[in-house]
């Protein structure tokens, strides 16, 4: 019997073929991956020359954009974005967002609006804003901080993010059991846990302590930690703030992963501490939680 092509050996048929394949690939691959590439570069091209004509219009003074700017626009987004949900709660309107309640039979006590607004006012100006101040004198003592007119590549933006999400997701966790500690639940978190079906708004219904270590250090510790641009802070810090209002909204509308499991904590206290998920399922704290998401879907498929 003949060797080589001809042999009846499949594998040995089909040898070169497997063998040129790859090479057509390549071949075809290498200047689409060319094209790409052209196409990011001018993408970049022109966000940095856009980005210098905000600059231009606003100023590139760090103090002013990193203190100022930053909060501002937090402010901006926290409350705009929190009284819409506000106001869809509040007016049951429109009626197909209804359909995305988490859970459809809490109602808001409009008799704690008033202390909501003024815990969320103060801890915004007179924590945030502190922070933010000593923040920026830290990164100045560190003088590493990137120009702020020059925009980070497209890679560096990615990989920051890569490695923001995990040190969130840890700093988060522990310091939210840290507060549910009973030492010190009782005067710090236990102010947040009075809202057991909470809205966007209570996103920031925190003890000044414990929005400083639980909300803001998770998000923030990060960027000094990666030397993160202005430009990528900004983007992280604006993620952040939509997270943590689609979080404790009870609807699941914005693009982020279902505020079910943030839900399920206010209302038992004891489960899904972390943001994302994984360091609840490595401690056990989400036992409960995945029962009842269980015990919903079978719920469902009975009623169908």
């Amino acid at each position: 019997m003949k060797n080589g092509w001809f042999s009846s050996n499949s594998s040995d048929k089909w040898r070169v073929f497997y063998g040129i394949v790859p090479l057509i690939l390549l071949c075809v691959g290498i200047p689409s991956l060319n094209h790409v590439a052209n196409e990011w570069s001018s993408l970049g091209l022109r966000m940095q020359s856009r980005w210098e004509r905000i600059l231009d219009l606003i100023g590139d003074d760090s103090f002013y954009l990193y203190v100022y700017g930053m909060n501002v626009w937090n402010i901006i987004l926290y409350w705009s974005v929190g009284l819409t949900y506000l106001m869809v709660e509040t007016c049951t309107w429109p009626k197909w967002l209804q359909l995305c309640k988490i859970q459809p039979t809490a109602v808001i006590d409009k008799k704690r609006l008033y202390s909501l607004i003024t815990v969320n006012l103060f801890n915004q100006f007179f924590v945030a804003v502190p922070f933010s101040i000593l923040g920026y004198y830290v990164l100045k003592f560190q003088g590493t901080s990137p120009s702020i007119r020059e925009l980070p590549t497209f890679l560096r933006l990615i990989t920051t993010f890569a490695i923001l999400i995990p040190i969130q997701e840890v700093l988060a966790y522990y310091t939210h059991r840290m507060f549910h500690h009973r030492l010190l639940y009782k005067w710090t978190h236990k102010l947040h846990h009075e809202w057991t079906a909470p809205i966007a708004l209570s996103s920031y219904y925190n003890h000044p302590l414990d929005h400083l270590i639980g909300n803001i250090l998770p998000s923030t510790l990060g960027l000094s930690l990666t030397n993160a641009h202005f430009f990528t802070s900004w983007l992280w810090l604006t993620w952040a703030t939509l997270r943590t209002l689609s979080d404790h909204s009870g609807y699941h509308v914005l693009p982020f992963p279902s505020p079910r499991r943030h839900d399920f904590h206010h209302l038992k206290f004891t489960e899904c501490f972390g943001v994302w998920g994984p360091l609840d399922y490595l401690h056990g704290t989400e036992t409960l939680f995945r029962a009842s998401l269980l015990a919903s879907t079978e719920t469902t498929k009975k009623n169908h």
